[in-house]
């Protein structure tokens, strides 16, 4: 593994002047700023940014263990461990029969609540599911303080394809874990009760239906698309996620348990009536659709999500940020004092990096970015990092 130091420029762009037109559940046709304001707090020469970790090839998923090392999967199906003050970079495990094509592979990845005195790890992968068929599963693993082993399947045969996979894994506060799914380039099955494809799932943590779920199943919400950004908000506990759009409609969802969030009838949301064909506010109305916070026209799409909980950036904590692959950048997004709604919105490092897969938010309130230029869709050459940025005042 290369590991590579090097200082990088720092670009900011606002929201609006990139050209994208955010969209409030009151303003769905894109004319933006209604409900938002673009806000600048920190100045861009408050920002060193150098790269931890080089020689990646598709890093999907970024994670810190209780004792502040950094995890990441790659899609291939390697998972590597960082020690965050030296930028030693170790190999701990290879996820057996990870199936890497298109978008599948292996994806989020999540820590036994009691880690690492319980010393199990959780993951989320892609495999072959016989007759040319993309299944997905999740597995856990013991880790001895050095290395994977002993993996077992918890949950499998959920419907997977070459694209529109999820899936993320967190742990709850209510020590559950939650697991985002794609509808597999099957619309229908995001509504489908009897699927697992298109849902957040809620398990518990031997990967059964958890207890009281809302239909007896794994099943916690339905109606997605393909969610690939899964964060709780640590002072309300609400859950929140990042979801890929069509051609229009990127989403960030307040997610809400036995809520239908409207994919594949309703785009954004239900007043805006952009979707030739759908009566998309009939829907909503007859199917209880919970709408999204937030939508995005030119698609951004959006991927890993964390919540920045820290003073060490001003007026930064409580900030949902997340990452995108088409928009190239970080995005950061206040909400309300109820956290139903967006005020407002910050775009960082706009095509600086190439694509970005996730980001995660360090103890001593540092950033980390994973680069996806080598997914299949970047056009930036060179081997995939994992990015520093670390705020000087």
């Amino acid at each position: 593994m290369l590991n590579k130091r090097r200082c990088i420029v720092f670009v900011f762009c606002c929201l609006i002047g990139c050209g994208i037109k955010p969209q409030g559940p009151e303003n769905g046709n894109g004319d933006g700023g209604k409900e938002t304001s673009d806000i600048q707090d920190v100045s861009r020469e408050n920002f060193q940014i150098r790269t931890l970790v080089g020689g990646l090839d598709t890093p999907w998923d970024l994670a810190f263990d209780p004792s502040g090392r950094l995890w990441i999967t790659e899609r291939e199906g390697t998972v590597t461990v960082v020690d965050t003050t030296t930028g030693l970079a170790q190999q701990v495990g290879v996820i057996s029969g990870v199936l890497e094509r298109g978008e599948s592979g292996l994806m989020g990845m999540a820590f036994h609540p009691n880690f690492p005195s319980t010393p199990q790890v959780y993951f989320a992968h892609s495999y072959n599911g016989g007759g040319g068929n993309v299944k997905n599963r999740l597995v856990r693993l013991a880790f001895d303080g050095f290395q994977l082993h002993s993996q077992e399947t918890l949950l499998n045969d959920i419907p997977g394809s070459f694209n529109h996979n999820g899936s993320r894994l967190v742990i709850g506060p209510d020590r559950l874990l939650y697991m985002s799914t794609g509808d597999a380039e099957g619309p229908n099955r995001a509504i489908d009760l009897s699927s697992l494809a298109g849902k957040i799932l809620r398990l518990d943590l031997d990967g059964k239906a958890a207890p009281n779920n809302p239909f007896a199943t794994e099943v916690y919400s339905f109606g997605h698309r393909n969610p690939q950004g899964l964060a709780f908000e640590p002072t309300t506990n609400r859950l929140y996620a990042t979801e890929h759009g069509p051609s229009t409609n990127d989403e960030l969802n307040l997610i809400l348990g036995s809520r239908n969030h409207g994919w594949p009838e309703v785009h954004g949301f239900c007043s805006d009536e952009d979707v030739v064909g759908l009566a998309e506010a009939q829907y909503c109305r007859e199917n209880n659709v919970n709408e999204p916070l937030f939508a995005w026209t030119p698609t951004i799409a959006p991927s890993g999500a964390s919540f920045y909980d820290s003073d060490v950036i001003p007026n930064w904590r409580g900030s949902l940020l997340f990452t995108t692959l088409k928009n190239q950048a970080l995005h950061r997004l206040t909400l309300g004092s109820d956290g139903t709604k967006v005020i407002g919105q910050e775009v960082l490092f706009r095509e600086e990096f190439g694509r970005l897969r996730d980001v995660v938010v360090g103890g001593r309130g540092e950033i980390y970015l994973a680069t996806s230029n080598q997914d299949g869709r970047g056009n930036i050459s060179g081997a995939d990092r994992i990015i520093l940025v670390t705020y000087r005042p």
